[in-house]
């Protein structure tokens, strides 16, 4: 079940293990449109995403995927991967009719917040189009860096929450608006 906060409808967020956290993690893409799919597999809208592309989602063994759940329904995922020593590699997908909610957000969060993450450097590639998505990790209160940028698709770097924004290049592309 959901909670309220402040006003806002909070999504209960769980960690996506087994057999049921596969079947959940399927119903969530079958939610997803083949365009949300696409921007989160880095592929062009028109391109119908595989079933390859979608066993995916719910990561490698060695990460962890967290659930946002809506009355029993997964409305949004975020991956955890780890990338490196002290890094890690996130990836978010929330189904369409629950975008632009928080959802995104409150996922991150809640995975960032785990101590398995602790004092990790957050990775994320985006594509340069995808102004939800830059806005969302800008809002993290995070320092944020761009340390590649490839046609198509951005690379950050996130440092922890310890870092200071003095120690944060302006190199961030500007959002318009």
């Amino acid at each position: 079940m959901a909670q309220q906060a402040a006003g806002i409808r909070v999504p209960m967020i769980v960690e996506a293990v087994g057999c049921a956290g596969r079947r959940l993690v399927a119903r969530l893409a079958a939610r997803s449109s083949q365009e949300s799919l696409a921007a989160r597999f880095f592929l062009p809208a028109s391109r119908r995403v595989g079933r390859p592309l979608l066993e995916l989602l719910p990561g490698p063994a060695e990460g962890r995927a967290y659930l946002a759940m809506d009355d029993g329904r997964p409305v949004g995922l975020v991956n955890v991967v780890p990338g490196g020593p002290h890094e890690v590699e996130i990836a978010v997908l929330v189904a369409d009719r629950w975008q632009h909610r928080g959802i995104g957000r409150a996922l991150l969060e809640h995975a960032l917040a785990d101590p398995r993450w602790a004092g990790q450097t957050v990775h994320a590639a985006v594509r340069p189009d995808n102004i939800a998505v830059l806005t969302l990790l800008r809002s993290l209160h995070r320092p944020m860096r761009l340390v590649d940028h490839l046609p198509g698709e951005y690379h950050f770097e996130l440092g922890t929450r310890a870092d200071t924004e003095a120690d944060t290049p302006a190199e961030a592309p500007r959002l318009a608006g």
